[in-house]
């Protein structure tokens, strides 16, 4: 079955006279072998010369003037001498002069996943050259209804990631396709889609977590809990290589907003800075910082901002001022279908499995994580310290009244997000770990920390 999505214009004119080719969508997926007729609209151009200048190979291209299509069929099969997508473009001579007008169409022999009936918060693909597509006319329960009009890509950690992102029927229709370094893989990473109205505001968003990762494979059986075994967001879980801790690392948090925050640069965040995030053109994005107040520290400023990091002015307070948060349920929870962020109860009695000496667990340390076992079930978590409720810088001070640079603090803390608020308002209750030597490591669970807080989450399974 064909799945359409958007609309993109092309136009190009070097001198007065200017024309336009528009096809009725920019996209269009196919099973082997099937035809579809695409429409196009053309204005100021010269009918007789309106050709197909570029299609894939192995794709039968053609086009009707009289009914304003462009006829597609696929391949068949996919071989060596076939391309599974490509582009499709039409062109013609602009009357009165010697410039040229373009449209350009994306096709590709892809299958459709539609998590239309597993409304989420985020939703986990993990198949290259494939359409997925959302409901976008509902909050992240499927419960709320909104007045989208449009979606648009928020951020994502590399330029193209989320391709051909379009709101077709109330669904957010969008490509995911492989990695131009090793096709044979997905293109990996994370992304924020955002749905607007007819005025440009911000309704809601979803987190897109790209990754060559089955959850139901290997998951952790930890105290009756059926648990991911990476963090939300993570690209990777292993920690051999620098650049497989740093794909280790999840997504940022704070307690109870469902969007998340990008991890460090580097490995080590020795430079301080953030992760790179672009928007659906591919130009830069930036997080922000807001301290929290009357206006900002709310649930609504929260969604309507999800790249802006509520900081607070006392110590390891809420972002949320005034109201109890109601925690990660309901639209708020950060986890696919499915999932649910952590209860604390799924990290009790957990132990680091390497036994080593001092010598030993200083160095294993340089590789920001530990094994960690419940007796039978054992998974390495990452030690990816936290974002600060004070300005959102990424470190791992053990004690707050440490403001050094993150590179002067090694070796690093794993902070992880709990579901379970603690007794007051401002704080709920996290899991951590300490590497260090021997005699200083350790694990404790139901450590209560202030919710502006930026930590990491594992999802368990919905009971």
């Amino acid at each position: 079955m064909i799945s359409i999505a958007a609309v993109l214009t092309g136009a190009c004119s070097k001198d007065k006279e200017t024309g336009n080719i528009s096809f009725d969508r920019s996209a269009a997926y196919f099973d082997p072998g099937q035809h579809a007729s695409i429409g196009f609209s053309a204005d100021n151009v010269q009918f007789q010369t309106l050709a197909i200048t570029s299609s894939p190979a192995g794709w039968e291209v053609s086009v009707d003037r009289t009914a304003m299509t462009v006829n597609v069929t696929a391949p068949a099969q996919s071989d060596d001498e076939t391309e599974t997508s490509g582009s499709v473009v039409l062109s013609a001579s602009v009357n009165g002069g010697g410039s040229v007008a373009s449209a350009t169409l994306f096709v590709g022999l892809a299958k459709t996943v539609d998590f239309s009936d597993k409304p989420a918060n985020s939703y986990l693909a993990n198949l290259k050259e494939t359409n997925y597509m959302f409901d976008a006319m509902h909050k992240g329960c499927g419960s709320a209804p909104l007045a989208t009009a449009r979606v648009d890509v928020i951020w994502q950690s590399a330029a193209s990631l989320v391709q051909h992102l379009y709101l077709i029927d109330g669904k957010a229709s969008f490509y995911v396709g492989s990695d131009s370094s090793a096709n044979t893989k997905i293109k990996e990473g994370n992304a924020l889609i955002g749905a607007y109205d007819t005025n440009g505001n911000l309704l809601w968003s979803w987190h897109v977590w790209v990754s060559d990762y089955d959850p139901e494979s290997a998951p952790l059986e930890l105290n009756g809990h059926t648990m991911m075994s990476r963090n939300l967001g993570a690209r990777a879980n292993a920690n051999s290589t620098n650049n497989e801790i740093l794909s280790s690392y999840g997504l940022f948090y704070q307690w109870g907003r469902k969007d998340p925050f990008v991890g460090p640069l580097t490995y080590n965040a020795a430079a301080g800075a953030s992760a790179s995030m672009y928007n659906g053109s591919g130009a830069s994005v930036y997080m922000q910082t807001v301290v929290s107040d009357a206006e900002t520290g709310t649930a609504e400023y929260a969604a309507k901002n999800p790249t802006t990091f509520i900081t607070v002015g006392g110590k390891d307070a809420d972002w949320l001022q005034g109201t109890a948060s109601n925690g990660w349920t309901g639209d708020n929870d950060p986890c696919p279908y499915g999932w649910r962020v952590a209860p604390a109860a799924a990290f009790d009695n957990l132990e680091i499995k390497e036994n080593l000496d001092a010598a030993a667990a200083k160095d294993y340390a340089e590789k920001f994580g530990w094994t960690l076992t419940g007796g039978t079930a054992e998974g390495l978590f990452m030690a990816a310290g936290r974002r600060s409720w004070r300005d959102a810088s990424i470190h791992n001070y053990f004690d707050e009244s440490l403001l050094t640079r993150a590179v002067e603090m090694q070796p690093w803390v794993g902070y992880y997000w709990t579901a379970d608020a603690a007794e007051t308002m401002a704080s709920a209750f996290c899991f951590w770990f300490k590497i260090d030597d021997a005699a200083q490591s350790g694990v404790r669970n139901g450590r209560p920390m202030g919710r502006a807080n930026g930590m990491q989450v594992r999802c368990v399974k919905a009971k």
